[in-house]
């Protein structure tokens, strides 16, 4: 087909005319094509080693170009890079879509922080501010990021403009550079362009202006500006095409006042619309996101933008790195907030499957683990983030991968071996596979064996032997076999979900058949809870967390759960006290160690053991299991900034070679934020907290697309969907099962005293009450207004109800 088509004109003038316009419109069509443009930008805090800074990675031409900004600071000493990582005093803000961040961190000897705020103001163009205090100099540096792919090129300072100015080349395309224009508005005191950026670092960190040393001979690949005193710093950093129209777009931003007013603008459309506590467990939601969404990092051998799990520990795995569980934790915690970052994180995980079906213990830029898989949390996480999020493509896309993840287990290797049945007695076992090929951190050992657990050194473990036939420890795992068996029930959920009944079925008789194998063999009547177990019939009486996870699957009977919580939960003896849960029992003497798995606190043991408090609703216990969590991850954040990896049993982070800014350990945030609403597999819609000491509202939480919005409190419950209040209570009550349509509601409820309750589901009518499966008369639906109010009153106890037309 050509440019045009046309019926023939009766006037030879019109047809000239016709002509010479579609002509012109072909040649300004080609032009048009002709034009350089990027396929594609993506802008973050990127560069793991480079906390206060900016990465643009761009594509065009099927080709990676990347640009890299970052701030230092000097004041006797230059800090940058990771030492910025270690000085970070402000985990701020961090809109998922770069709208809107904000850092600090504090020079040692230097009252006021270096702050860094920035907003990706459109697809090509970041502006920012920066401030600091008296006796530093600031460094503004820019460079290629090496970890990025893309390709090298030069930088030169354009001091009339007090700018610096970059281009990269394309291979095989030719007058189309990439250009980048970073301009402030106050003049530097030093400047210069250099050889690299290890060059234009070491000349930084000398007492003296930075300027640039000797001829030009090689590309300049990193140029620097250094500011001293002075008013606060304003920039704008762009990338395209022609220089002059990038320098006039910066300078045009940089006009007096107008950055300013952008951050300004940006800051208060971000905290308007993230999600938020006042009151009871304050802070929590904006420490998740806050923590999370400065961990965003990008995995160029996945393509994938998402959190990984610390900078620190990306910075030496090959710039990013991922765990099997704390992947998949990630994504629940990123799921409060963004739809994108959390279904990247996980295909990064489930992308690193090996053929058999295992996800790896780890996965990084550096390197995996195909010997070993970590606790399977897998099922149970992407079923959450489903309820949450409703991203249909993600479900399918996961669950063939979910399923052979899970049959992986109990798998045949190849020689009639289950793969984690080492004595095939059907219980599950940690193991690590032998074998020639690549490996991070070795294979076939009982140490990678214990990676297996992810808990790397757990006392539980001392005493275990490996089988260098089995490749398995000689010992029955119960944390490893409780979740293995949630997985199976999580999974039967799913496959209902996408259709898939005979799976679903499938997954169901799996659940059932090994939820009554760990309850006949790992159930200890004697101690009252559930251990593991040699190969030799002995229990093992060393006690963990992972003990109680039978009750997050649903294994232990009533009994069980009711033992297991007040001997051993509540035994101050053991796991109860200010702070819980340590991962080993307090009386148990590794618990001294207080180094990694030796007795501190971790949060995703913590997070699965209060799952399983809750399931068996052991509301008041969640409750205050839920101030106690908060409470730990508080006390570090409040005071330092810090997330820690770990926790000492007694408050504060370790510093056991592990990170302060660590992703996971904003899961003791999200105990409590699960006080106020949750959805999973047992209950459906869960929200309110028992009597709880104080009020306080949770607002934007997103379940099944709709925005919620719940209160808690001594004397009001309340639930909100997309604005419009829906349930009342004038009691702290908790709801389960909450399930409404246009006919018919239905719900359980526990109040320790008598409550009035209002539903605001039905706009009309009379409806019909039942209390317990027993009729209860009918209830007149009032107008409110717009609102219709469905009244009533329920004696103090546990109730099930229906309203119905």
């Amino acid at each position: 087909m050509g440019c045009f088509r046309f019926k023939r004109p009766t006037n030879l003038w019109a047809l000239f005319a016709i002509t010479l316009v579609a002509i012109l419109a072909c040649v300004s069509g080609v032009k048009g094509q002709n034009e350089p443009r990027f396929d594609r930008v993506l802008i973050d805090a990127f560069d793991p080693d480079a906390w206060s800074g900016v990465v643009f990675l761009a594509r065009a031409h099927q080709q990676q170009v990347s640009f890299a900004l970052r701030f230092a600071s000097r004041g006797g000493e230059l800090l940058d890079g990771q030492k910025v990582f270690g000085a970070v005093s402000e985990v701020g803000a961090h809109a998922p879509d770069g709208s809107y961040c904000r850092m600090s961190w504090r020079h040692p000897a230097h009252d006021a922080p270096v702050t860094l705020e920035w907003s990706r103001m459109d697809e090509t163009t970041v502006v920012g501010r920066v401030q600091w205090g008296e006796g530093l100099q600031v460094g503004l540096v820019t460079y290629y990021p090496a970890f990025a792919g893309g390709a090298t090129g030069t930088y030169s300072v354009d001091e009339s403009h007090r700018a610096i100015l970059g281009e990269t080349y394309f291979d095989n395309v030719f007058g189309q550079e990439a250009r980048m224009v970073v301009m402030t508005d106050q003049s530097p005191v030093g400047r210069g362009a250099f050889r690299s950026l290890a060059d234009l670092q070491s000349t930084f960190s000398r007492a003296r202006p930075l300027a640039a040393h000797g001829p030009n001979e090689f590309p300049m690949e990193a140029a620097g500006l250094e500011f001293a005193d002075g008013p606060p710093l304003h920039f704008v950093a762009t990338i395209g095409w022609d220089n002059e129209a990038l320098m006039n777009r910066a300078g045009a931003l940089l006009a007096p006042g107008k950055i300013d007013a952008i951050l300004k603008e940006k800051s208060a459309a971000y905290t308007a619309a993230r999600p938020t506590v006042r009151g009871l467990f304050s802070g929590a939601p904006e420490a998740i996101s806050n923590s999370m969404f400065w961990d965003t990092l990008y995995a160029p051998q996945l393509d994938l933008v998402f959190p990984s799990i610390s900078r620190h520990w990306a910075e030496g795995w090959g710039n990013w790195v991922v765990g099997e569980w704390d992947c998949f934790f990630d994504s629940l915690l990123t799921s409060l907030e963004d739809e994108g970052q959390t279904a990247a994180g996980i295909h990064a995980i489930l992308s690193s499957q090996t053929p058999t079906g295992l996800v790896p213990n780890m996965a990084s830029g550096n390197g995996t683990t195909p010997d070993r898989s970590e606790p399977p949390v897998a099922s149970y996480v992407v079923w959450k983030v489903y309820q949450r999020r409703e991203d249909r493509a993600l479900l399918d896309w996961a669950y063939p991968r979910l399923k052979k993840y899970h049959e992986w287990w109990l798998n045949d290797r190849g020689d009639g071996q289950p793969w984690r049945d080492g004595n095939r007695d059907g219980l599950l076992e940690l193991g690590s596979d032998r074998g020639s090929g690549s490996t991070v951190g070795g294979r076939g050992t009982l140490q990678d064996a214990k990676y297996e657990s992810g808990m790397d050194d757990s006392p539980m473990y001392d005493d275990v032997v490996y089988d260098p036939h089995t490749y398995t420890m000689n010992l029955a795992d119960v944390g490893l076999n409780s979740l293995y068996t949630l997985d199976a029930e999580c999974l039967s959920k799913i496959a209902a979900i996408l259709g898939k009944d005979e799976d679903s079925r499938k997954f169901a008789a799996d659940y059932e058949q090994h939820r009554q194998l760990v309850r006949e063999k790992l159930w200890n009547e004697k101690d009252g809870i559930y251990e593991n177990r040699y190969w030799d019939g002995r229990f093992s009486n060393r006690l963990s967390p992972t003990n109680f996870y039978p009750l997050l699957a649903g294994i232990a009977t009533p009994e069980q759960a009711a033992r297991m919580i007040k001997e051993h939960l509540l035994n101050p003896q053991e796991f109860w006290g200010k702070y819980v849960a340590p991962t080993i029992a307090r009386n148990d003497p590794a618990f001294h160690d207080q180094f990694y798995w030796r007795g501190d606190i971790w949060a995703p043991t913590d997070y699965l053991l209060y799952e399983g408090v809750n399931r068996y609703r052991f509301d008041d216990v969640a409750l205050e299991y839920a101030e106690k969590s908060y409470d730990l991850f508080m006390d570090d954040w409040r005071g330092n900034q810090h997330d820690d990896e770990e926790y000492y049993a007694w408050g504060g982070g370790t510093g056991n070679d592990s990170s302060t800014h660590y992703t996971w350990g904003a899961l003791l945030c999200l105990i409590p934020l699960e006080q106020y609403i949750d959805v999973n597999p047992w209950e459906g819609l869960r929200f309110g907290a028992l009597d709880p000491p104080s009020a306080g509202e949770f607002h934007r939480a997103i379940w099944q697309k709709h925005e919620s919005d719940v209160t808690v409190g001594p004397n009001r419950t309340a639930l909100a969907r997309d604005g419009q209040l829906r349930f009342e209570a004038d009691a702290g009550v908790v709801v389960r099962n909450y399930e409404a349509s246009e006919s018919r509601l239905t719900f359980t409820l526990k109040t320790k005293r008598p409550v009035h309750v209002s539903s605001l589901e039905f706009g009309s009518g009379v409806l019909n009450l039942k209390v317990d499966g027993k009729a209860a008369g009918v209830v007149r639906v009032q107008l409110e207004t717009s609102l219709g109010r469905a009244s009533f009153d329920l004696p103090s106890g546990k109730h099930t109800v229906e309203l119905a037309r």
